[in-house]
């Protein structure tokens, strides 16, 4: 159970440090906090539906991949943390459609990327007949969504944005090892 928590809780949080926290840096580019939030709330949800949809093509090898995943987010995590704000100020000076378009690029992959690990986890879940766990993982995942969009405008107040997209990038990498205490089989339970 520890290990199902601590898995949605990354999750939850993970992502909602990323969507709330880059709004305002999307903003640079934009110009306006009403469209950098609605293109990158789109986006992320768009991409990350996205690989939640490529998700039952690799359950098999999940338990090969997903470590990748997670390693891969964290760095394309870090990376926007030290170069987004450069980028973003020069994607600002482009004409508006293809200052969206640029936006949603960066989100591109990141996004893609961060629709794997809860989509497997459900599947895992379902395929280790822990179908029982499957309320607590969506109310984990969906309360420390809603605690992390009160703190991030907090957080990056006190340490900056490029502080708070590197906690999210230490935050996925914590779910990775949450995520085989998850695969743990119940005591006594026949493997499916």
């Amino acid at each position: 159970k520890f290990g199902i928590f601590v898995y949605y809780f990354c999750l939850g949080t993970g992502y909602i440090i990323v969507e709330v926290g880059l709004i305002s840096k999307f903003t640079v580019a934009l110009g306006n906090p009403a469209i950098s939030a609605s293109v990158l709330i789109t986006g992320m949800l768009f991409f990350t539906g996205l690989g939640s949809l490529f998700t039952s093509r690799f359950l098999d090898q999940c338990r090969t991949l997903m470590p990748k995943i997670f390693i891969a987010i964290a760095a394309l995590l870090a990376l926007g943390a030290m170069f987004f704000d450069p980028i973003l100020q020069a994607i600002g000076s482009w004409p508006y459609a293809l200052r969206i378009v640029a936006c949603l690029g960066l989100v591109a992959v990141p996004a893609f990327l961060m629709g794997f690990p809860f989509a497997t986890g459900m599947a895992m879940l379902s395929k280790l007949g822990k179908e029982r766990f499957f309320i607590w993982a969506w109310g984990i995942n969906g309360c420390f969504s809603v605690v992390g969009a009160v703190a991030v405008p907090i957080v990056s107040v006190l340490f900056g944005h490029s502080v708070l997209i590197m906690a999210s990038a230490a935050i996925y990498l914590v779910a990775w090892p949450a995520f085989f205490y998850l695969l743990k089989p119940i005591p006594g339970a026949k493997p499916a």
